[in-house]
Parts: structure tokens; sequence; C-alpha cells
């Protein structure tokens, strides 16, 4: 008897519960704080939109636009035309982007008859002169033999 006062028990909740439910109209989950980011795929990391980040050992900014598309700037190599040029890496590895960009040093030489003038140019990735030194190498020719060195002998009058 008992067995039969439970199956009428529970029958009836079961449909109530089943056909509650159905009869409840389905409404999607609304977040209020909608997040937006963006996803990058070489590293996994999530930016929010405005977001920007450098890749290490890449020299690379990234940054989350506001379609929530990605945006890359890397380093550029200028055309320089002035001398023998060479990049120069930067000194500091984990330096966030531009300053992770090498530089560009320009090597040019200018013979006369005294000796050689070198001038040293450096760059950087946007093809902007930072620096410039002079040198000049001057060459000594030797004494012929006898010659005895002197001084210049300046004459004043008073």
């Amino acid at each position: 008897m008992e067995s039969i006062n439970f199956v009428i028990y529970i029958v009836p909740m079961m449909s109530l519960i089943i056909g509650g439910s159905q009869a409840i109209p389905y409404r999607p989950a609304v977040n209020l704080y909608d997040q937006q980011y963006c996803m990058d795929t070489l590293t996994g990391r999530q930016l929010y939109i405005g977001e920007v980040f450098t890749r290490e050992d890449q020299c690379v900014r990234i940054q989350c636009l506001e379609s929530q598309q990605l945006w890359e700037d890397s380093c550029q190599v200028p055309k320089l035309t002035h001398g023998d040029c060479k990049p120069i890496p930067s000194t500091n590895v984990r330096a966030e982007y531009p300053r992770c960009c090498p530089q560009y040093e320009c090597k040019s030489y200018e013979s006369n008859s005294g000796g050689t003038l070198e001038q040293t140019d450096t760059y950087d990735h946007y093809g902007t002169l930072r620096s410039s030194h002079l040198t000049e190498m001057i060459v000594m020719r030797p004494r012929p033999r006898g010659e005895i060195p002197t001084a210049p002998a300046r004459k004043y009058q008073v």
C-alpha cells in the first residue's frame, strides 16, 4: 500500500516538474557586463579593447582595436644610402616597442693627402639620424734622417 501511495505521489510530481519547465518561456542569460577583447593567437594572450603589449623576443607591438582586430607594429628597415650600414641590436632585450628595435650604424670614409676622415652616423628604425661622430686619422710621414725637429717659432712685435 505504501508503494502505491509513493507512485501516486511521485508520478504527478514528475509530470508537474517536466510539464512546468516547458511552460516557462526560454530567455537567454543577459550579461550586463559584456567585456570585449581580442586574442593574440601566437601568445594566447587576451587583450581588452585599447590594450597594447610587446611580444617578447620579436619586438612587435600588438594592439586590440575597437573592431576586435589586432594591429601589429614592427621595426622598419630604413632606406639608408649614405655609407656602409649595419644593424646594431638593442642592448635591452626586455625593452618595449620601439626601444627594442635595432639602430643602424652607417660608416663613410673620405681620404685626402693628410689622412682619412671617418664619419659614423647612427639612425633609428624610422631612418631618423640619432647621432653622428667624426674621426680623423692623420697619416704621420717618417722624418728624413738627420733632421732635427724644432718647435714652430712665432714673432711678436711690441
